[in-house]
């Protein structure tokens, strides 16, 4: 695996922290959430301690350089266990071009190295979020259950 440059560090720090304000969740708000290399940093550790292996896989705009999309994968401590799709983002000025399904699918190419022994991945995603469903349909996931997310605003 390639080292990564610390300005994709940043540049995933940054995208992460749209998973807040950008991912479709229906009337649902929630608070902008800061995300800098440090927290990179303790995330990544925080699944590393648990036995987890962890992969992201981004797409970087190459005249700036900047991350412009992301998609993260989870494997438990059990080499054999079920994957899990984590979050997956692709920002708003940078959308339309697929690199949502672009993200996704070179991420679950790699997987197959990365989790030889685990037999399938997992993912969620809020009904509102028609766009990156209709990518999840196209590769292969197929619905298995449904929840619901209730928010209560204190004042």
């Amino acid at each position: 695996m390639l080292p990564t440059p610390p300005e994709h560090v940043e540049g995933y720090a940054w995208v992460k922290s749209r998973m807040s304000t950008d991912a479709p969740a229906a009337a649902l708000e929630f608070d902008e959430e800061t995300w800098d290399a440090a927290r990179v940093a303790l995330h990544d550790k925080r699944y590393l301690d648990g036995g987890q292996t962890v992969q992201v896989t981004a797409a970087v705009h190459e005249e700036s350089g900047t991350v412009v999309a992301f998609n993260e994968l989870v494997l438990p401590s059990d080499p054999t266990a079920v994957s899990s799709q984590e979050d997956t983002l692709v920002l708003k000025e940078h959308r339309g071009h697929r690199l949502g399904m672009l993200v996704k699918c070179a991420g679950i190419r790699s997987w197959r190295e990365v989790a030889p022994q685990s037999p399938k991945i997992i993912t969620y995603n809020a009904e509102e979020n028609r766009p990156m469903l209709d990518i999840n349909e196209a590769i292969g996931f197929e619905p298995v259950t449904y929840e619901g997310a209730w928010k209560k605003v204190l004042v």
